[in-house]
């Protein structure tokens, strides 16, 4: 029996392939990892056929994917600690990841071609896929040298209310489309902490060329920061960190890195 690559439907008995597929978190960059940022507690899988269309659906809270395709080649979109069913013919929109100030798991994603094709034995096993977080993880050690100052509070600014987790588009021009997260309220000479911010790639800034000069004057107008407010007798103190991929041009906050 024959069958008509171009035309699926001219195929009379078409075979489907039985898949297997392993899902596991991508190594966050640079991070020692707790549970909670390796937690998968649900995965919406979607294959797009050449004309963008969705010819599959998986939501369940396994890792391990099973299902049946024809063979061919399809875009894999995946999904996963969203927490509900996106459904079967899924917006755009239901693609939108919003900041919180508190995760108790990590949105994450993957995207990528993948072929099927018939294997031995009735089943094919695709490599392990690993899902990237959605969010830049922050971590902030703050230590006060001089005894006469005093740590008061830490709180990041400028933070993206929203991403995609497919299809990225650039950072928004409109400051409206930023907020400031909540105040981390602090007490003696040293503090630390972490916190989860959407990604924001601000670009580079090639004339600075050393770290006092990555400062408000400088930096784009939507780049994310922490701001440190300290006290000194009667002095109020305002320390500004531009975050980035380095100490001086750089303001690229990126998904999946510490």
């Amino acid at each position: 029996m024959g069958c008509i690559a171009e035309d699926r439907s001219a195929c009379p008995h078409p075979r489907g392939v039985s898949v297997r597929l392993t899902v596991c978190p991508d190594p966050m960059t640079a991070v020692t990892r707790t549970t909670d940022e390796e937690a998968l507690r649900d995965l919406n899988l979607y294959l797009y056929d050449d004309d963008g269309e969705i010819v599959l659906h998986r939501y369940q809270s396994s890792s391990t994917l099973r299902f049946t395709s024809l063979p061919g080649n399809y875009r894999m979109r995946i999904a996963a600690n969203l927490g509900r069913d996106l459904g079967d013919s899924p917006a755009s929109e239901d693609f939108i990841v919003t900041h919180a100030d508190e995760y108790d798991v990590l949105p994450m994603s993957y995207e990528s071609d993948v072929t099927i094709s018939p294997s031995p034995g009735g089943v094919l096993t695709l490599p392990t896929v690993e899902v990237r977080r959605c969010v830049a993880k922050v971590s902030y050690a703050i230590a006060v040298e001089p005894a006469d100052i005093e740590l008061r509070s830490v709180q990041p600014l400028s933070v993206p209310r929203s991403t995609f987790l497919f299809d990225a588009a650039a950072p928004s021009e409109n400051p409206d489309d930023y907020k400031d997260c909540l105040e981390v309220e602090l007490a003696g000479r040293q503090a630390e902490g972490d916190c989860y911010l959407l990604p924001n790639m601000q670009g580079t800034v090639s004339s600075i060329t050393d770290q006092r000069q990555k400062n408000p004057e400088n930096a784009p107008a939507n780049a994310s920061y922490l701001l440190i407010r300290a006290v000194r007798g009667a002095k109020v103190l305002a320390y500004y960190v531009y975050l980035g991929g380095n100490n001086t041009s750089d303001f690229n906050v990126r998904a999946n890195v510490h």
